[in-house]
């Protein structure tokens, strides 16, 4: 026995507020006896009939505020690291989160089958779809991105993303005809449709075999012998990367020759670009209940602002057409207000499925010995935690937006814990001291000193092209802190500095956001709600986990594989386990996991999210008034971009 599903409920009222009916997508085949293509596709020569380009079964897209029109420019706005983030541009996988995130709806797969034991999931494309340039995309395409790309150890070192292994398993990916293709395990993968709808489901459709495989030293080796040595680059994996790009990396974008089913499609190379433009995809498989082929806006345009304080500049002067997320925040909600008529743009709200403004990290396994031992100690974390004051940063940088709230599942998801969410959040210097006595005394100059009874320092990395307020944020615990005896030093960085400082072992305390708190999301979570391995360092304990499950697992050069203290270790263990569970034991699982983290309080917060907002450009149109912003759940993009359009009357 299976399920048949066109559509996957997953989970119900996370986000009352915001109504289905925004950009919602139908799955049922379209009627249309003929379609409508954009006045720009009626200039392009040879391009064959609308009616040709589309699949059999169109998705259908239903704007919030109903038809378009075709034509115009939307104007964006990116920092230099990836186009759009999946979240603006970059997301139309196998299957897509519905606009509240209360669904699993159909895509490019117009629907699929799961059998009973969550073993085999079975997708079914929609017959007839192509290529940005017109070629057939088929099951082939999926098949060969597994078989090449995602196995393939000199362009993925650590193997498939976790998404697709079970307890060490890798998924078995077939084609079985043009249309069809199934994922399979001989365990349950109780989370794998969640994960298929996610930013990361993406990499399974970015691959047109006719055009990648030209790229792959096993079947074009001459070729790739000689791309590589006009390169100058003899390491396979290093070029390839650059050269093609995977998981939202601009190389991915840099060849208007590529591929792709995204709704627009780059014309140029874009990499050290200020300024570049996307054009329509003449294939794109959408269409509107009007039969008017998708999107309706014929270019998107990228200008690229580093600082934070340029692209808030560009966009209250009316430049930039939705505003990116990390100036839309509270300290800067005044000055979009002030501006609104100026710019010409209105403010929506934006809900947040976060479950923190800032999540704190620490290398577990510092290279350091001291330094390893004092940040793994609770004491240390929760003198910390109870030595700042979370009323003043909300008052002060959030402007009263939230509430006091640690690393943990928000109120509304059912995998809450109250305890995480809420112990520590006080500010109580007093107490704060009496923990962080017990692993760093202090010194007879006022300073506390480690366990090996020299001063004691440590570095907190901020990110401030990512999220500016992080740094007014540490200004104030940073002075907290240091009242207590704490030798603390913030350590700003542009983002493209900071993520190359997370490369480092010998990073200590990283800032991120809490993402991906609401509804069924933290099933898919769990690393994040422990520690995000791109930013904490745990990696002698992840190494000693690995080879515990895999005795031949890769162990990167320099890394020491050290046993975790006891809840750390049934807390990996609960992490594999959780996928290959489905109803009342999966359940069990998070709650016990949920526990464990209340007890060893691996992380800190400061803030659970509110106030969120957007600016909008008047002209810019089928915006939902409520957005639900997201990482797994990669919002605002669920809302369908291409179902925005350019109202000429309000320019």
């Amino acid at each position: 026995m299976s399920l048949k599903r066109s559509r996957q409920v997953v989970f119900a009222g996370a986000v009352s507020a915001l109504a289905l009916v925004a950009a919602t997508a139908a799955a049922s085949a379209n009627q249309c006896s003929a379609y409508n293509q954009a006045p720009l596709l009626d200039q392009m020569s040879g391009l064959p009939a609308v009616a040709d380009r589309l699949p059999v079964n169109p998705l259908v897209v239903e704007g919030i505020e109903g038809i378009g029109t075709y034509g115009g420019e939307m104007t964006d706005v990116y920092a230099g690291t990836r186009i759009g983030d999946y979240r603006r541009y970059g997301y139309d996988p196998l299957v897509r989160w519905s606009p509240d995130g209360s669904e699993v709806l159909p895509n490019i797969a117009e629907s699929w089958d799961i059998s009973e034991d969550a073993t085999t999931y079975t997708f079914k494309l929609r017959e007839g779809l192509k290529w940005s340039d017109g070629k057939p995309f088929t099951a082939k395409d999926i098949q060969f991105w597994w078989d090449h790309i995602e196995t393939n150890r000199e362009i993925n070192p650590k193997g498939p993303r976790k998404m697709f292994i079970v307890n060490g398993e890798e998924a078995k990916v077939e084609a079985l005809d043009d249309t069809t293709i199934r994922f399979s395990w001989s365990q349950p993968n109780g989370v794998f449709l969640l994960d298929m709808a996610s930013p990361y489901g993406q990499r399974v459709v970015q691959f047109a075999e006719h055009y990648v495989k030209d790229f792959m030293k096993e079947l074009n080796p001459d070729g790739v012998a000689k791309m590589m040595a006009d390169a100058g680059e003899a390491d396979f994996g290093k070029w390839w990367l650059g050269r093609i790009g995977t998981y939202g990396k601009n190389a991915e974008h840099n060849d208007p020759d590529r591929p792709t089913m995204l709704a627009w499609r780059p014309t140029e190379a874009v990499l050290g670009k200020e300024r570049f433009t996307f054009e329509r995809n003449p294939y794109y498989w959408k269409v509107d209940s009007s039969c008017n082929q998708l999107p309706y806006i014929d270019k998107r345009t990228w200008v690229l602002a580093k600082d934070p304080e340029v692209a808030l500049l560009k966009t209250v002067q009316g430049e930039i057409d939705i505003s990116p997320r990390n100036i839309s925040t509270p300290p800067n909600r005044a000055v979009f207000f002030d501006n609104k008529e100026r710019g010409n743009y209105r403010l929506v709200t934006a809900n947040s499925c976060n479950y923190n403004n800032a999540q704190f990290m620490f290398a577990m396994n510092h290279p350091d010995p001291v330094k390893a031992q004092v940040f793994q100690s609770k004491d240390f974390r929760i003198g910390l935690s109870l030595g700042m004051d979370r009323d003043l940063i909300i008052d002060a940088v959030y402007l009263g937006q939230g509430e006091p709230y640690q690393v943990s599942p928000r109120p509304e998801s059912p995998y809450y814990n109250d305890q995480l969410a809420r112990q520590y959040t006080e500010f109580d210097p007093d107490l704060a001291a009496e923990h962080l006595d017990k692993i760093l005394p202090m010194g007879p100059d006022g300073k506390r000193v480690g366990p090996d009874g020299k001063p004691f320092k440590f570095i907190v990395h901020v990110n401030e092209g990512f999220r500016p307020d992080w740094v007014d944020m540490m200004q104030i615990i940073a002075k907290d802190w240091q009242e207590l005896g704490l030798d603390v030093v913030v350590s700003v960085a542009s983002d493209e500095i900071h993520m190359a400082t997370l490369g480092r072992a010998d990073k200590e305390i990283t800032i991120w956001v809490g993402e991906n708190g609401c509804g069924q999301f933290p099933l898919v979570n769990l690393e994040r709600l422990t520690n995000f391995k791109e930013h904490g360092n745990w990696e002698g304990w992840d190494a000693w986990h690995d080879l515990k499950k895999d005795a031949n697992a890769t162990v990167r050069e320099g890394v020491v594989p050290t046993e975790p203290p006891a809840g750390v270790k049934r807390m990996y263990e609960i992490a594999d386990l959780v996928p290959t569970k489905v109803g009342d034991e999966q359940t069990a699982l998070m709650e016990e996991f949920m526990q464990l983290s209340a007890d060893n309080f691996l992380s800190m917060g400061i803030a659970l999210p509110g106030g969120g907002f957007r600016s909008i450009s008047n002209k810019l149109r089928n915006v939902p008034d409520t957005l639900l912003e997201g990482w797994l759940y990669p919002g605002p993009a669920p809302v369908n971009f291409s179902s925005f359009y350019i109202d000429p009357y309000k320019k």
